[in-house]
Formats: structure tokens, C-alpha cells, sequence
């Protein structure tokens, strides 16, 4: 299965776009923030068109301003009880 499909990585997308929007950053600003042009690269990680890598991710949270063990907890919790 690919991993944008798969339930614990749309929970980590969900929990970043959340954490993104309380702190009032918009898709355009935090591609602005990465280098990118437009907010098209944000918007295909959040409607899970696009995958990102763990570099992304951890660029993504930097400049959101979360920390990214916190989402990476999303990850393994349900991992740990099995």
C-alpha cells in the first residue's frame, strides 16, 4: 500500500495542517518560507497527492514552528502497543 493511503501518515498530514493553521501560517506562506513559488507543493502534501520525505517533513515543521518528534509520535504510537 502506498503511504499516502495509509491511516497513520494521514494522521501526521492531518495533525501538520492543524498545527499549521493554528498558528496562522497559510499554504502560501510556508511555501514562501521553503523557497517554492506558489502554495501548489503544500497543497498536494495536504490533499495527499504528493508524498514528502522525512526531510521534507522536518523543513515543513521548522518553518511552521512545531517540533517534529511530536508528529513522528503520530507514527510509532500504535506500533509500540502491538
Amino acid at each position: 500500500m502506498k503511504s499516502i493511503f495509509n491511516e497513520r501518515y494521514r494522521q501526521l498530514v492531518g495533525w501538520m495542517i492543524a498545527e499549521r493553521k493554528f498558528k496562522k501560517v497559510t499554504q502560501l506562506d510556508l511555501a514562501e518560507r521553503l523557497g517554492y513559488p506558489n502554495s501548489t507543493y503544500i497543497s498536494k502534501i495536504e490533499q495527499f497527492e504528493r508524498r514528502m520525505d522525512i526531510l521534507e517533513f522536518v523543513n515543513i515543521c521548522e518553518q511552521i514552528g512545531i517540533n517534529p518528534h511530536e508528529g513522528l509520535s503520530i507514527l510509532t504510537k500504535e506500533s509500540y502497543g502491538k
